[in-house]
């Protein structure tokens, strides 16, 4: 039976949306001043502050999907299409939200977010990038910016509606609608028409994204029809942040010629990167129905599927028969880092290293394996080799959890002060300024440091301190 829950009116919805942004006024940095008059638009420094304060709010607040495969998989994606845009050197942060709603949304400064609900409800890769490609249109056209700069300060409320809508969404739908609703009541007519035109400009940049890059855009059709096909009766929350009736599904297939049907649809990396999702954001009992659904389906994704699952309840010995046989009959790398982690839930750390080194060797900079073979060498107490990994890594580009892996190696060989020192990155990268700060001058009280660690290690001070006084 469906549980109901209670349509909150819109009075409540008010005062729920007052008091998610009364606690996060209380535990995030101050954020800047929005669409101040006597400024002709709201600076990209502003942006990114803002940005970047939601971005953590969310963090705080809702269940993230933090598996290293599935983000490197995402972020692959996004970038085939970001290269085609006008801001192919942009920063963008892509994240997933654990939770069944259908929902998908642009923060400012790049932050994109995914709901497992969409990316499981996705039947191809098309659809799933098509998607990306909206949500990457939003960023890159600064329709949170404009929408600022149109409408002034008022605007910091539909925005800060908008994040409480997510919010409450993700964990009740029909409260996330009253919450969206409520808080939109009050919203002039012409902000709300205004993000219509936003949505019609995201679809159309969208579409030439996905061409550009080479995938199918029939995707984004696909997904508007299935999503309208779905809200008869059902409350879709993608279509609550991202207004969507028939002509803009028209307006999207009128786009789209015959040529770029012959452009390809699907992935094997999408299929199991579905399958991979399907277990992560899946508690144990939901698991154990996955296994059993997929017990007599033949295939490579299936048994996938299976043998990651049984990784998760702890039955890792079932696990490894299945990724045994499957590395001998397929290639694809997430089958053996998936077979050296069940080694590695099942302690068997000699055999974990085995699998790890040789797919070090086979995808050497391919950040998943590095981190994982990192992990496995620091809990068998070998971090010299992990530390060289990790430096090595940063070439391709910095991450938290490198920085962080790098911290535990550090400490593990004795180097406290570099300990700390990439601790302090770690924070950074994730925004936590004041904490990176703590990090750095505990380093420097180190007497050991030598001058040129103590320079580096200043001028990082120095630098992160213009940052946190320009913010505030």
């Amino acid at each position: 039976m469906r549980v109901k829950y209670p349509v909150f009116p819109c009075r409540t919805a008010q005062l729920l949306l007052f008091l998610l942004l009364l606690c996060a006024s209380r535990s995030l940095a101050e954020l800047p001043t929005l669409g101040d008059p006597t400024l002709d638009s709201i600076s990209a420094r502003e942006e990114a502050q803002l940005g970047l304060s939601y971005y953590q709010y969310l963090k705080g607040s809702l269940p993230i999907i933090d598996d290293v495969m599935l983000n490197e998989y995402l972020e692959s994606l996004a970038q085939k299409l970001i290269t085609q845009s006008d801001e192919a050197g942009r920063k963008f942060t892509f994240f997933i939200v654990k939770s069944p709603a259908i929902n998908a949304f642009a923060l400012p400064a790049g932050y994109i977010g995914v709901h497992s609900g969409l990316f499981l409800d996705a039947d191809n890769e098309s659809q799933l990038a098509s998607v990306l490609a909206h949500e990457i249109s939003h960023v890159t056209q600064r329709h949170l910016a404009r929408m600022i700069d149109e409408s002034g300060n008022s605007i910091a409320i539909n925005v800060a509606t908008l994040l409480a809508a997510i919010l409450v969404g993700s964990k009740n739908s029909e409260a996330g609608q009253a919450v969206l609703m409520g808080g939109l009541a009050g919203a002039q007519q012409s902000s709300i028409n205004f993000t219509r035109s936003n949505e019609y400009e995201a679809d159309r940049i969208g579409i030439g994204l996905l061409i550009e890059a080479g995938i199918n855009p029939d995707g984004m059709v696909e997904f508007f029809e299935h999503l309208l096909d779905k809200s008869s009766g059902l409350q879709i929350e993608y279509i609550r942040t991202h207004p969507l009736d028939i002509n803009r599904v028209t307006e999207a297939k009128n786009r789209i010629k015959d040529e770029h049907s012959s452009l390809p649809k699907n992935s094997e990396d999408f299929l199991f990167a579905k399958a991979r999702l399907a277990v992560l954001s899946s508690n144990n009992n939901s698991v154990r129905k996955l296994i059993t659904a997929n017990e007599h389906i033949e295939g490579v994704i299936a048994d996938y599927l299976r043998a990651i699952a049984y990784t998760k309840i702890n039955q890792a010995d079932k696990a490894i028969a299945i990724l045994e046989k499957l590395t001998h009959a397929h290639r694809h790398p997430w089958i053996k880092l998936s077979l050296a982690d069940a080694y590695y839930a099942n302690n068997e750390m000699n055999k974990t290293l085995y699998h790890l080194e040789e797919m070090n060797n086979l995808y050497p900079g391919y950040l998943p394996v590095t981190l994982a073979y990192s992990r496995a060498l620091n809990a068998v107490n070998k971090p010299e080799k992990g530390i060289g990994l990790l430096l090595r890594q940063l070439r391709h580009g910095e991450h938290p959890e490198i920085y962080r892996l790098l911290a535990q190696a550090y400490y593990l060989n004795g180097q406290s002060s570099a300990a700390l020192e990439a601790t302090g990155n770690q924070y950074v990268l994730q925004g936590y300024y004041e904490l990176a700060l703590q990090q750095y001058n505990n380093a420097l009280k180190h007497r050991d440091l030598s001058q040129t660690s103590r320079a580096r290690l200043q001028t990082k001070k120095d630098e992160l301190l213009e940052v946190i006084k320009q913010r505030d």
